[in-house]
């Protein structure tokens, strides 16, 4: 399972802009237009629901634009006598169960166990030591999302996995900030569109300044 939650953000931005009535629906396809004429690579628009608290509580439509293990989450509905606009820029945080972990585990020292047995006390862990990291760099090379995230999520291995073929760089950052800045400006490009329609004045750069959380957390 994986999905975004407040802990995860990385930056969040919010207005309530009062007197202002306005559709989600259509607020929410005039974001994904504006999403789509910026030809972002590698994105996936998609419409997700979110519980307003415990499992008996209801559910908010949200506007997702993914990026592989990175959301841009955008919210509009109506509040009040207004109309209010949210979007959490959000890692997803892919986790196996307890229990598959455990069954991992076992298979760890299954695995071992055959090679002692099978190739000796000391080649044994010597040769698996060996190939695990020729088997991570096969994997690394197979360039499919969902393995990529399966990977990340082995108990040691998805460690050493992230540790070696997947390491912070500046490349890494830089496009984070490219993904996060563009969304972050298609919606309020919206966001003034409607404003505008409803002859309201448009934010100040103060309002239009998100919350930031830390530059990247792991």
């Amino acid at each position: 399972m994986a999905d975004a939650s407040p802990e995860n953000a990385r930056a969040h931005w919010a207005k309530l802009c009062e007197g202002l009535q306005a559709s989600p629906l259509e607020f929410y396809t005039q974001v994904e237009a504006a999403v789509g004429n910026r030809s972002i690579p590698d994105t996936v628009v998609e419409r997700v629901e979110y519980r307003e608290g415990g499992a008996l509580s209801g559910v908010r439509q949200y506007l997702r634009v993914r990026r592989h293990k990175e959301v841009f989450d955008v919210c509009g509905a109506p509040f009040a006598n207004g109309f209010f606009f949210s979007w959490w820029f959000a890692d997803l945080k892919p986790s196996l169960p307890s229990i598959i972990r455990i069954l991992i585990v076992f298979a760890y020292l299954a695995i071992l166990g055959w090679f002692v047995q099978n190739v000796g006390m000391f080649a044994g862990p010597a040769l698996l030591i060996l190939l695990v990291p020729l088997i991570l760099f096969f994997m690394s090379r197979m360039g499919k999302q969902d393995a990529d995230d399966f990977i990340l999520q082995l108990p040691l291995v998805g460690w050493l996995y992230e540790r070696f073929f997947h390491p912070m760089t500046y490349y890494r950052i830089d496009t984070s900030q490219m993904f996060q800045q563009s969304v972050q400006n298609a919606v309020m490009e919206v966001v003034d569109q409607v404003t505008a329609g409803k002859g309201m004045r448009q934010l100040t750069e103060a309002e239009r300044k998100p919350i930031m959380r830390d530059f990247w957390k792991k």
